[in-house]
Order: structure tokens, then sequence, then C-alpha cells
């Protein structure tokens, strides 16, 4: 595109914008107020507290050990947002130029000694590089523990499986 196109566009938009604010009325057009970010405001007393706490129940992501399969290195990892998990699979391609392949992937994830918090299973394509496997979402109980699993077979071969266990602090 070259420079006086750019011109004409960014003139055109501008044109728009000021139309759809002529046509809303003057009091859309007015800026809003936007709040500090909390990290922002330095933090003293109950307020420190509270900002304490709630930076300790940031999300975090924890992964298991690698497991290697022929040609990939799998993990399978945990994202734990207060009491709200979410299970993924990494696989990652070991050595260049080989090609990609199809897999049967098994994601799945537990409370420790209590109920089962999904399984995905089925069929995924994974090329070369690292790929993700989508697993469980689900809403755990404060104060225990997820224990997740990733695995890929490539048609018959048992597979090695990743596991980890987390614990859910709210």
């Amino acid at each position: 595109m070259n420079r006086s196109a750019l011109t004409f566009t960014s003139l055109a938009f501008t044109s728009l914008a000021f139309t759809f604010l002529a046509v809303l009325g003057p009091a859309t057009a007015a800026p809003r107020a936007v709040a500090a970010p909390a990290a922002a405001v330095p933090a003293t007393g109950a307020t420190a507290t509270a900002a304490t706490a709630a930076a300790a129940t940031a999300a975090t992501t924890t992964c298991g050990p690698s497991v290697q399969m022929i040609n990939r290195r799998n993990t399978v990892c945990v994202t734990v947002d207060r009491e709200s998990v979410r299970v993924y699979g990494t696989s990652a391609q070991l050595f260049a130029g080989s090609r990609g392949g199809s897999f049967i992937y098994d994601v799945s994830a537990s409370v420790v000694g209590g109920a089962s918090l999904g399984r995905e299973t089925g069929s995924v394509y994974l090329g070369t590089g690292t790929g993700y496997v989508n697993g469980p979402s689900a809403v755990a109980p404060c104060g225990s523990t997820v224990r997740a699993s990733f695995s890929l077979t490539d048609f018959g071969t048992p597979p090695p499986t990743s596991v980890v266990e987390v614990p859910v602090t709210c």
C-alpha cells in the first residue's frame, strides 16, 4: 500500500469516527475514568494484607516430568487459579527434520481421594515443533490435591504417561 492510500484510509476512518460520535451525541464522546491497577497503588495496613492474599492466589502453572515417546517429549501441565483447574498436555518433537504424525491422546484429572474432574481423549495430528492438547477444565475443592495425567500413543505402542499432583490453594 502506498503512502497516499494510507493517508486516504486514515482520513476515511477519522471521518467515520467523528460521524459515529456525532450520531451518538456528546455524552458518549466524553472520556471515561480508569482506575489505576492495584499494583500501582501502595498498600498499607489491611489493604496490604488483602493485596498479599490476592497475590498468593494468582494463577500458577505446574508441569509434571517429561516422558519420552519415540520422537516426542510429552508433559502434563495444570493451571490452578483459586479453585479453577485447567489441564493440558504438551508434546515436543525431539529430532528436527522428521515428520509429524497422528496420535491418540488421553488427558485426565481427578481430586486425590475424590471425584474425577474430567477426561479428554481422541485423535490429534501433531506436526513439527511443540503441540498442545487441551484437557479438562473444572472446579476443585480448596485445599485438595489434583492429580493430572497426559499420554499419547501412536496406534498400538503402550504410552508412557506424564503425571503431576498439584495442590489447590484458595
